[in-house]
């Protein structure tokens, strides 16, 4: 029964609209250099064109490009990366929001948040990421940060959008720094160098500074959490082995195929790069995954996809939200 209310409710609060955003880039980000692709997306006027997937490069510049734009026009920056913790965390650390922990993160009293601790006593909620390395096999447990969190289960770790739905397993919660799929190193580095030093310079972050629509009223940039696999689906991608080149290349000739039926056209040079489903020069899949994203942020702006921003002020203020995942999707644990 509750499943169906809540799916009854998405079907009717989540209408699309359309956003009157200029440009759209998306960015696989991670804490290797050489692993951080944007892709690049503007308005034409029979659509969109993308016209750059490139590396980000240097960081100061790679803001400061975003800023110049934002000073007359709306740009949506699609980040690959968690933006937003557990809600279990901001009571322990006792602090109420997370836009109240932008103005404390990599400050003085702060400067230990972003360090990843080597042992269970080192974990605390002002140094909460652990492990930061597997060390004897065993050694190594997540019930060391459940216990120094204060917490009663490694659920109790992940955020709503974090829990697995129908389509894919749950994600890695943020501090839980072990494993292929953790993605807590790469939020550390996202957040010190890119979130909170555009937010302190007036980037807009949704969901914490309103939905799209509040977001995109004005010129100016607005940072948004994506996930490219959740992203897949809308594009039509039903088979992907996203490691494989092959494959990788057999959806971006779907991808070539959706693009024209949908308004987006895809700049020569830009084609010339991908149609071999992006090599290691590229950053395999990660330039690949720039692509999609930046794809399915155009299918939001463009009215197709809602935002799907639930109406919990819990998610809005504390955790975050993938853009675009239904609520009535994921499988509360």
């Amino acid at each position: 029964m509750w499943r169906y209310l809540v799916e009854m409710t998405s079907q009717a609060l989540f209408k699309p609209r359309k956003y009157p955003v200029d440009h759209i880039w998306h960015a696989d980000w991670s804490i290797s250099v050489k692993a951080r692709w944007v892709a690049k997306a503007r308005r034409i006027t029979s659509g969109w064109q993308i016209h750059a997937i490139e590396p980000v490069g240097m960081l100061n510049q790679f803001r400061h490009s975003m800023s110049e734009r934002g000073r007359d026009q709306r740009i949506w920056l699609g980040l690959d990366m968690p933006i937003g913790f557990a809600r279990y965390w901001y009571d322990g650390a006792n602090i109420a929001d997370f836009k109240t922990l932008t103005d404390l993160l990599f400050t003085k009293d702060w400067r230990e948040f972003s360090d990843v601790c080597e042992t269970p006593d080192q974990i605390s909620h002002r140094r909460p990421f652990y492990p930061k390395s597997s060390c004897i096999k065993g050694s190594v447990k997540r019930e060391h940060l459940v216990s120094a969190l204060g917490l009663s289960d490694f659920t109790d770790l992940h955020r709503q959008c974090e829990f697995p739905t129908d389509k894919r397993n749950a994600a890695c919660p943020s501090f839980w720094t072990l494993g292929a799929n953790q993605v807590g190193k790469g939020m550390l580095h996202g957040l010190e160098h890119l979130v909170i030093p555009g937010y302190r310079n007036g980037f807009h972050i949704w969901p914490f500074d309103g939905d799209l629509a509040t977001c995109s009223a004005q010129p100016g940039v607005t940072l948004i959490e994506t996930y490219p696999g959740e992203i897949y689906d809308w594009l039509g991608i039903s088979e992907l082995t996203k490691s494989n080149q092959k494959s990788r290349a057999d959806a971006v000739k779907h991808l070539c195929t959706y693009a024209p039926e949908n308004g987006i056209e895809i700049s020569p040079a830009v084609l010339a790069d991908i149609q071999s489903g992006f090599g290691p020069e590229q950053g395999k899949d990660d330039a690949f995954d720039a692509l999609v994203g930046v794809m399915g942020l155009i299918r939001i702006a463009d009215g197709k996809r809602p935002e799907f921003l639930p109406d919990d002020p819990v998610i809005r203020e504390r955790e975050g939200w993938i853009v675009g995942l239904n609520l009535a999707d994921t499988k509360v644990c």
